[in-house]
């Protein structure tokens, strides 16, 4: 109970910690875009720094591989002479593990530190407890589960997973960024946190998430919030013109934004599950580090359509534009988006859009 507790806090205060940067980057992007910035430019930039991660997973692997190891071993070389020279110790395996009638030991510590058993021919073990002792799997069955020896996500399993979900985390992020250029940050804000219903819905469908009357009455606020700014924006459009130039097909894309996130969300929940031995060891932070190459990949065609045409010139950034499209996306995507991916897993879908 104190685990999960942990981790439900945990998870809120990834998620007050991704709203806030969030809504600060909102205004970011606004002013960038007021001032000529092509909203595709900003999200193509701001999806490459998630390069950043792929360098550094590899060296945090690489210290993992190596001093790790060392360390290891010096630890079972040290716990293995403790052990070799307890005579207690060796009196209390053999009276815990059990002998054989002819006096010798049923099990053996082996050179490594693993313990090993043999049962003789038409015997059957003493208790139940030996039947559960289970056997670590060979290397060649591990990687056939995609898991390398230590049992963490392969590079190759991993990649698959960002390709799948990719373009719909760019599509989310460029109908975000693209309706700030019609609507107000406040309209945009609200109305993205219409994703809590398409989660809702997606969730239950998809992810077995247990159905609660409190879920329900969450989301449904956040629509009734949702409507009324949408006809606050088409009724008071003339006032608005000033600082929201199309405040009705800003809100459009603000929720196509969110129906875009509730299906990044929930694949995240469903294709990076909760590390456990069964299902082993996945970096969020290679899977953001891929995220980002296949965003560059995929949508490089498209930038380079653009800037030929003149739809979208890339060449028309100030240093000052620069230097705020890389600060909003070093916070807002390359930090808060691995918090916000890290509250999905500590807490629910639904739970973290709300």
């Amino acid at each position: 109970m104190k685990s999960e507790a942990w981790r439900w806090g945990l998870g809120l205060f990834y998620i007050l910690a991704v709203a806030s940067i969030w809504i600060s980057a909102s205004f970011v992007v606004q002013s960038v875009v007021d001032a000529g910035v092509s909203p595709f430019l900003i999200t193509y930039i701001c999806n490459a720094l998630f390069l950043l991660y792929i360098p550094l997973v590899e060296i945090g692997r690489y210290l993992e591989d190596n001093c790790g190891s060392l360390v290891f071993r010096r630890n079972r070389r040290s716990h293995l002479q403790e052990l070799g020279g307890s005579e207690q110790a060796i009196l209390l395996a053999e009276g815990v593990l059990g002998t054989r009638e002819d006096g010798s030991s049923r099990f053996s510590l082996a050179e490594e530190g693993e313990i090993s058993h043999e049962i003789p021919d038409g015997s059957q073990p003493e208790n139940d407890s030996i039947e559960h002792i289970k056997t670590l799997p060979e290397q060649g069955e591990v990687a056939d589960m995609g898991l390398d020896a230590k049992g963490r996500w392969t590079r190759t399993r991993v990649a698959k997973v960002s390709l799948s979900i990719s373009p719909f985390w760019f599509l989310a992020q460029l109908t975000f960024n693209l309706s700030l250029k019609y609507t107000t940050v406040t309209s945009n804000t609200i109305l993205s946190s219409a994703s809590s219903l398409f989660t809702f819905l997606v969730s239950l469908a998809f992810l077995g998430e247990k159905f609660t009357w409190i879920k329900l009455a969450s989301v449904l606020l956040c629509m009734a919030g949702t409507i009324i700014v949408s006809l606050g924006d088409s009724s008071n459009s003339k006032n608005l013109r000033i600082i929201a130039s199309n405040p009705v097909l800003g809100d459009i894309l603000a929720l196509l934004s969110a129906a875009f996130y509730a299906i990044y969300v929930t694949l995240i929940r469903k294709q990076l599950p909760d590390n456990d031995e069964k299902s082993g060891h996945a970096s969020m932070a290679q899977f953001l580090g891929f995220l980002g190459l296949f965003n560059v990949l995929i949508f490089l065609p498209v930038a380079l359509i653009l800037n030929v045409t003149k739809l979208e010139s890339l060449n028309t950034l100030s240093w000052k534009q620069f230097g705020l499209i890389i600060g909003k996306g070093l916070l807002d995507n390359v930090l808060s988006d691995y918090l916000w991916a890290k509250a999905v897993l500590l807490t629910t879908t639904t739970v973290a859009t709300a």
